[in-house]
C-alpha cells in the first residue's frame, strides 16, 4: 500500500508545540525502542508493534501530545477541565485564542501515528483479524479529528494523487460506516479467535470484544449524524445494535487501554507532576456544579476535593471556571482535580455510554433492543457499577435534585447560577418530554464518559447538552460566548504543504472561511441558533 506524497510530507515533519511547561518536544519524533528491520519480522513483532503504536496514538499516552488534544482542547470545550496555569493566558483554546501552533496537534497526532502506522501494517501482513482490529483504531483516531476540524483526508488515503484531496465530511462519515462494517464483517466469522495477546492493550486479543468496539462506534457515530441525515443514522444505529455480536452491554467489554510506560497515565502527569507538582489543569466548574447539585456518589470516584483554608472558603468539590485569566499565585491550586493515577486506564469507549446512545436511538423510536427509560437508567447503573458504588436505583428515581449554582468558593469572583435545571428521574410523559429526556440523556452520559474531552464536546455541539457555563474571558470575536467553539481551524503546516487542497475544502464546505466559529456538516440541530 502506497502513501500519497503530500501524506509522506505530513509524516515527515515535526509536530510543533508552545512552550509553557509541555517541554520535552525534540523528543516526540524520537523512537528510543527502534529496531532493525530484521528484528522487525522476526515472529510478527512488526504487526505487534504497528498495532500497539496505533492504539497507543487514539487518546494519546505521550504526556505532550494528551495534553494539547485532550485536556488543553476537548477537555475544555467538553466542560471537564480548566487551566490552572498562568503561562496559558496569552494564548489558549479555553478563551478561543490558541497559538498558531497548538492548532495542529490533533491533526498531525493522528495522521503521522496512527495513520502512518496502518499503512505499514497493510504492507507488512494479510492476517483479516490484525487488519480488521487496525481498521477499527483507524477508525475511531480519524472520527475524533474529523470532529475537530471537519472536512479531512480519508478516502484518498493510501493513493498515488500528487496533493491529497480532503472529503467532506459526510464522505468521511460514510467512508467510516464503510470500514467498520468490513471490519466487523470479519470480526463477526471470527469472534472466536484472537489476536496475538501482547498485540492488544485493550482486550488482550479478544477479536469478540473488538466486535463489540467497532458496532459501539459505528452506534455513536450514527448518531452523531441524526440532524444531518436521520435516515443513515437510523440504519447504522440499528444494524449495530441489532448485529450477531452485538454493541457494549458490561463493563467487562469497556475499552480501556493499558499499558503505558514510565510516566504512567498522562492525565496525572498534567494533573499532578507538571507546574512543579501542582499541575496544570482542575476539573471544571461546570463538571463539578452538575454533580454537586445531584449529590453524586461518583464525585468522590471521579474528582477530587479542594483544599482551601481561610475565613469564608468552604471545601467540597469545587471546580474552576473555564477560560478565565489565572492568577499567578499557587492559590488557584486549591481547586478540585481530577482523581486519576499514575496507572489509571485511559478510557476509549464504555457500555455506559452504548446504553444511553440506545436510550437516545429508542427515544427516538429506532430499534435499540429496549424501551428509552430502561436503556437510560441501565446506563447509570452500568456507570455507578463500574465505580464500584451502590444506589444507582435510588439515584434514577430522584425527581428533585437539580444542577447546582456554581459558588466560586476560592473567592475568584466567578460565582454563577446553574446553566440547567434538568433532574434525573425520567418523565413519562412521553412525546411532550422529547426535548427534556434527551437533555436527561446527554447529561448523564456526559457524566459518566468524564473524562473523554473528545466526546463532550461533539455532543454539546450536536445537541446542545449539557448545558455549560460561558468561558469568562473570549478572545476571539468570531466565537459567540453562547455557543462556543464549533471547530478548530486547520494547522498552517497544513496549508504550508497541502494548501491548495486546504484551500478548495474551505471554499467547498465551510463557506469560504476556515473559522472556529463555523457549524459542521452534522452540527445542524434546528435548536441551537
Amino acid at each position: 500500500m502506497k502513501l500519497n506524497k503530500t501524506l509522506k510530507a505530513l509524516l515527515a515533519t515535526s509536530v510543533l508545540a508552545a512552550a509553557a511547561c509541555t517541554a520535552n518536544y525534540e523528543d516526540i519524533n524520537r523512537n528510543p525502542y527502534e529496531v532493525s528491520g530484521d528484528e522487525m519480522d522476526r515472529d510478527g513483532y512488526a504487526m505487534r508493534s504497528f498495532l500497539t503504536t496505533m492504539q497507543s496514538w487514539v487518546v494519546p499516552t505521550d504526556v505532550n501530545q494528551c495534553q494539547f488534544t485532550d485536556i488543553l482542547l476537548a477537555g475544555v470545550y467538553g466542560g471537564y477541565f480548566a487551566d490552572a496555569n498562568a503561562d496559558f493566558n496569552s494564548n489558549s483554546f479555553a478563551t478561543y485564542l490558541p497559538a498558531t501552533n497548538w492548532s495542529e496537534v490533533f491533526y498531525e497526532t493522528i495522521y503521522q501515528r496512527i495513520i502512518a502506522n496502518y499503512f505499514e501494517l497493510l504492507d507488512i501482513t494479510t492476517d483479516e483479524n490484525a487488519i480488521a482490529v487496525a481498521k477499527v483504531i483507524k477508525v475511531m483516531g480519524l472520527s475524533r479529528v474529523a470532529d475537530v476540524y471537519g472536512p479531512i483526508p480519508y478516502t484518498a488515503l493510501g493513493t498515488d494523487v500528487e496533493s491529497i484531496p480532503l472529503d467532506s465530511e459526510e464522505t468521511v462519515y460514510r467512508a467510516m460506516f464503510a470500514d467498520l462494517n468490513e471490519a466487523i464483517a470479519v470480526l463477526t466469522a471470527n469472534r472466536t479467535q484472537s489476536i496475538i495477546a501482547d498485540a492488544d492493550r485493550l482486550y488482550g486479543g479478544s477479536l469478540e470484544k473488538w466486535c463489540k468496539l467497532a458496532n459501539s462506534l459505528k452506534l455513536r457515530l450514527a448518531m452523531r449524524v441524526v440532524y444531518a441525515d436521520e435516515t443513515l443514522a437510523r440504519e447504522m444505529a440499528e444494524s449495530a445494535v441489532n448485529s450477531e455480536v452485538g454493541v457494549m452491554t458490561s463493563n467487562d467489554d469497556n475499552a480501556m487501554y493499558t499499558g503505558f510506560g514510565k510516566d504512567g497515565n498522562p492525565f496525572y502527569v498534567c494533573f499532578y507532576v507538571y507546574k512543579t507538582g501542582k499541575g496544570d489543569h482542575k476539573v471544571a466548574a461546570d463538571i463539578s456544579s452538575y454533580m454537586n447539585g445531584y449529590s453524586d456518589p461518583r464525585r468522590s470516584a471521579m474528582l477530587t476535593q479542594s483544599t482551601f483554608s481561610g475565613p469564608g472558603m468552604s471545601n467540597g468539590y469545587v471546580g474552576l471556571r473555564r477560560g478565565i485569566t489565572v492568577p499567578s499565585s499557587t492559590f488557584v491550586d486549591e481547586y478540585s482535580s481530577y482523581n486519576v493515577t499514575s496507572a489509571t486506564s485511559i478510557m476509549w469507549m464504555n457500555a455506559s455510554e452504548t446504553s444511553f446512545l440506545r436510550a437516545e436511538g429508542a427515544l427516538r423510536g429506532w430499534a435499540m433492543g429496549g424501551d428509552a427509560r430502561s436503556l437510560y437508567e441501565q446506563g447509570i447503573a452500568l456507570s455507578f457499577a463500574r465505580f464500584n458504588l451502590q444506589g444507582a436505583e435510588a439515584y434514577c428515581a430522584d425527581r428533585y435534585m437539580q444542577p447546582a449554582d456554581y459558588r466560586d468558593s476560592g473567592g475568584l469572583g466567578h460565582s454563577a447560577p446553574a446553566q440547567s435545571s434538568v433532574t434525573i428521574a425520567w418523565n413519562d410523559a412521553g412525546a411532550g418530554a422529547f426535548e427534556e429526556n434527551l437533555e436527561r440523556i446527554i447529561t448523564q452520559k456526559w457524566i459518566a464518559n468524564f473524562p473523554l474531552g473528545s466526546e463532550a464536546w461533539a455532543e454539546y455541539r450536536r445537541t446542545g447538552y449539557p448545558r455549560l457555563f460561558p468561558v469568562v474571558v473570549n478572545r476571539n470575536a468570531d466565537v459567540d460566548p453562547a455557543l462556543g467553539a464549533r471547530r478548530v481551524a486547520y494547522p498552517l503546516a497544513e496549508y504550508e504543504t497541502n494548501g491548495d487542497m486546504i484551500q478548495a475544502a474551505v471554499d467547498s464546505y465551510l463557506g469560504g472561511a476556515d473559522r472556529m466559529s463555523t457549524r459542521l456538516w452534522w452540527d445542524c440541530n434546528p435548536r441551537i441558533k
